[in-house]
């Protein structure tokens, strides 16, 4: 606690939490960015999603359920961490509105900042990275969502990005065809601006 000039005790102001969403094909980077950006700030979450749909039992045997419940505890984790006043980076594949709408409200409730950021690839790039993602996976989950993914919905899975944007006006937009570093670098300035 701090003193005024009255002598009066004051205290800290508190900082504005920032709920940022990566949306993006899989492949375009999501999850290492979360992590990567969230390692930079005090306590920031770098929520995956995923990992919360592969810990709920039977998961596979209904995607659109358990995807669903998933995300139930994912705006619940979410919820908590930004009324304790702390951000939240989500890397998260939505080819629809809905959830991303709820996650601009969950925001706004709590006052909180909301970035949204689409990692944008060409077609080739990123049918190379599903078709190494299935050769040599960097973490369990991309082996599991994987099955349900291949190089040859490349072009699907880009143009569903491009038709939620068209909808979503202030998305912004990063380059995700190069390095990771080069791509959060880009991802670090639409976030500061």
């Amino acid at each position: 606690m701090n003193e005024n000039r009255n002598g009066r005790r004051m205290g800290r102001r508190r900082r504005t939490p920032t709920l940022t969403l990566l949306n993006g094909a899989p492949g375009s980077g999501k999850s290492t960015l979360a992590a990567l950006l969230a390692e930079e700030r005090p306590l920031a979450f770098a929520l995956d999603i995923d990992t919360i749909k592969h810990a709920l039992g039977g998961w596979d045997e209904d995607l659109t359920r358990s995807g669903l419940q998933a995300r139930r505890l994912a705006t619940a984790m979410i919820g908590q961490h930004l009324a304790d006043g702390h951000d939240v980076v989500l890397g998260q594949y939505l080819a629809r509105t809905p959830f991303l709408e709820e996650l601009e409200q969950l925001a706004a409730a709590h006052e909180a900042r909301f970035v949204e950021v689409a990692l944008i690839l060409d077609e080739q790039t990123l049918a190379r990275r599903l078709q190494s993602r299935r050769d040599r996976p960097d973490r369990p989950e991309q082996s599991r969502n994987d099955r349900f993914v291949s190089p040859g919905q490349a072009g699907e899975l880009i143009r569903s990005i491009e038709e939620v944007l068209t909808m979503r006006p202030a998305a912004r937009r990063a380059d995700a065809s190069g390095s990771i570093e080069e791509t959060l670098a880009s991802v670090r300035a639409l976030l500061a601006a």
